[in-house]
């Protein structure tokens, strides 16, 4: 017995010795993220510090501050970086990591699906388009997961997908009988009372259907992200994110002081930050806490990520959950699985309760849908699947007839969920948008029947 003490007491020495090595080390490191095998060497992270001074110079010239919305070489980077190119702030985690177990199953990438009339696979289409992430996670387990350009520890830029971030903060909002979505805008945000805002309701905020001009993809040129003189462009000027020398106006309630009515609310479903920057102003009016506290207390700090959010913030202070949030992948499918009933392996409470997600999947308007770019663009990126009576609601740009909800953002980005699969998606591009990692997403989900 005595010998066996002695055996195992060595055996412990021996293992804290060999701990201490580069080998392993990267023993560790492996175990932390288990059958990730796909990491590649070559990441982002490992630019030297020259071409990472050329990229800050770059988007040090005014005039090449607007192309951090593209996707071009040098955003790449930043999208993986935007501390460097903004003024952030974080988002708390708090308490345990929760663990996500993982049990990979290679069939995932050999599932085929229609794109352009053409097939494809999910490894294909991950070997060939500028995906930089890929996970899918189905209660509460990873069963695929790959890297292109990053580390399982990087933090990439959400882009739009954050949209979903105050939309569910306010319906937790709505449900604790904080906020009355019915009440026009102005009720809580005084700063717009005299306006066209006056016939909003935050209803129609949040579902991306206000029936204002100044939209982001629906004015008659399409040129609001580019174009100085439109009016959402002047907004993103007062908030830092876009340029233009000639602007003096500063204020971002000003530019929404003069926007138009076009027609009433819930006519059409037209896609437009100000929707949500609306909404996070509205959040942290009743909740009286910045939107990076707000989101870390009422969610992020309650689900087990492993690393703080990343949010930049505007020169007013605002942080801009409407696009400009960053974190990991996994984390990302953490807050993914609130939505499924894997929610318990995150959290120790249900963050959002079932009568929120049947609003979300039910209460869509149908009719409105198609009247807009976004929802054209759904319907094309989904008609391989033969989808029909797709509607948006709460800031998600898809609701399936299954309940399956998709949110996207500007370079591929995208978080896809299904409730009733138990199952969530997430990835991060550096694309056009134009891949459809969307309908890459539905149609793995729909192999899960």
């Amino acid at each position: 017995m005595k010998r066996c003490k002695r055996n195992y007491i060595a055996g412990l020495l021996a293992l804290a010795t060999a701990l201490g090595s580069a080998e392993a080390q990267e023993q560790r490191a492996t175990l932390a993220h288990p059958r990730i095998t796909e990491v590649p060497k070559d990441t982002l992270a490992n630019k030297s510090m020259e071409e990472v001074k050329e990229i800050q110079q770059f988007f040090g010239v005014l005039e090449n501050r607007i192309k951090f919305q593209f996707p071009i070489p040098q955003t790449r980077y930043m999208w993986q970086n935007i501390g460097r190119m903004y003024t952030t702030v974080d988002v708390l985690r708090g308490g345990p990591i929760s663990d996500l177990p993982v049990a990979y199953d290679p069939a995932i990438g050999k599932i085929s699906f229609q794109k352009g009339g053409k097939t494809e696979t999910v490894n294909g289409h991950l070997d060939s388009y500028p995906v930089d992430a890929f996970l899918v996670a189905h209660k509460g387990t990873i069963v695929f997961e790959r890297y292109n350009t990053m580390r399982p520890q990087d933090k990439h830029i959400w882009m739009s997908s954050a949209k979903v971030t105050g939309s569910t903060v306010m319906a937790l909002l709505e449900h604790q009988g904080k906020i009355d979505v019915k009440k026009p805008v102005p009720y809580y945000l005084p700063e717009l009372k005299g306006t066209a805002w006056d016939n909003v309701t935050v209803e129609d905020a949040l579902d991306m259907a206000n029936g204002l001009d100044s939209t982001e993809h629906d004015e008659p040129v399409q040129d609001t992200r580019t174009n100085p003189k439109q009016a959402y462009y002047q907004w993103g000027v007062t908030l830092g994110f876009f340029t233009n020398p000639d602007q003096k106006e500063t204020d971002p309630y000003q530019v929404l002081r003069n926007m138009k009515r076009k027609y009433p609310g819930h006519t059409a479903f037209e896609y437009n930050s100000i929707n949500p920057f609306v909404i996070n102003r509205i959040n942290e009016r009743v909740g009286g806490s910045p939107m990076n506290v707000l989101f870390s207390e009422m969610i992020w700090s309650k689900i087990g990520v492993e690393h703080d959010m990343t949010v930049a913030v505007s020169p007013q202070g605002y942080p801009m959950f409407f696009g400009f949030n960053a974190s990991t992948l996994r984390d990302m499918a953490r807050f993914g699985m609130i939505f499924t009933p894997s929610w318990s392996k995150v959290s120790k409470e249900r963050i959002v309760p079932e009568s929120i997600i049947k609003m979300i999947q039910t209460s869509g308007n149908p009719e409105m849908y198609g009247k807009g770019y976004v929802g054209k663009t759904m319907y094309k990126s989904f008609a391989g699947q033969g989808e029909e009576g797709l509607t948006n609601r709460y800031q998600w740009d898809a609701i399936f007839k299954d309940g399956d909800m998709y949110k996207g953002g500007v370079g591929g980005q995208g978080l896809y969920v299904s409730p009733s699969r138990d199952l969530v998606i997430v990835w991060f591009c550096t694309g056009d948008g134009k891949n459809q990692e969307e309908t890459m997403a539905r149609a793995i989900a729909m192999s899960f029947e």
